[in-house]
């Protein structure tokens, strides 16, 4: 496993830990129909997250069902199951996470892939300028332009503190984006689809800087 430091900084989900309903005939691609509402169990004690949900339950999955997208301007769309990126070689990144509401965790401890990979192995259109990340609560969504998804450290992550995701961080995997406010980190990470240009996510939308780079 590589290991990439990114200095003393950031990141948390403002995405939260909860999740809606996926109905199977609301219009998405039948991959992506593996979403279940389930209730919030315990919370993970003592690791020094707050959690947040802009929903009201957590997206549960199934292994062997659950798939990531990769689509949009690409030329060579994916579907990924967990097995399959759990068989890849993860990259380490250790970095402080913030959160724009004023708490923080030092030196957290990520292991993943990183966007960059899949953003080559897909293939990526002339004319693309950004990436959509698309949570599994059906409400959550963020954008990165094209440069920011392929920097180094930008992974996609499958554990924190060297173990698998719990459901409140996000499982079975999740964007993490150092040097980010954790609004950028969206949880519960179903689908990235690259567009023409980057859009307003979630919380931008609701008030937060469109710039969430952590300063200071």
């Amino acid at each position: 496993m590589r290991e990439l430091a990114v200095g003393r900084r950031l990141f948390l989900s403002g995405v939260a830990g909860c999740a809606v309903l996926i109905a199977a005939g609301d219009g998405l691609p039948a991959a992506l129909r593996s979403w279940v509402e389930a209730p919030l169990g315990d919370l993970t004690p003592g690791d020094g997250f707050h959690f947040y949900s802009v929903t009201a339950s957590v997206p549960r999955w199934r292994p062997g069902a659950w798939p990531l997208l990769v689509d949009g301007m690409v030329a060579r769309p994916l579907t990924l199951t967990f097995e399959e990126l759990a068989r890849r070689p993860l990259i380490e990144v250790r970095a402080d996470f913030h959160c724009v509401s004023g708490w923080s965790v030092p030196d957290v401890r990520w292991e993943g892939i990183a966007v960059a990979d899949f953003l080559d192995a897909a293939g990526v259109s002339d004319g693309a300028g950004a990436v959509r990340f698309e949570s599994a609560d059906g409400v959550y969504v963020d954008y990165l332009d094209l440069a920011t998804a392929r920097r180094l450290g930008v992974i996609l992550a499958l554990r924190l503190g060297g173990a698998v995701l719990s459901a409140e961080r996000g499982a079975p995997a999740r964007l993490v984006v150092p040097d980010q406010y954790g609004y950028r980190g969206v949880k519960w990470l179903r689908r990235m689809t690259v567009v023409a240009a980057g859009g307003t996510g979630y919380w931008e939308a609701r008030g937060y800087d469109a710039d969430a780079r952590v300063r200071g």
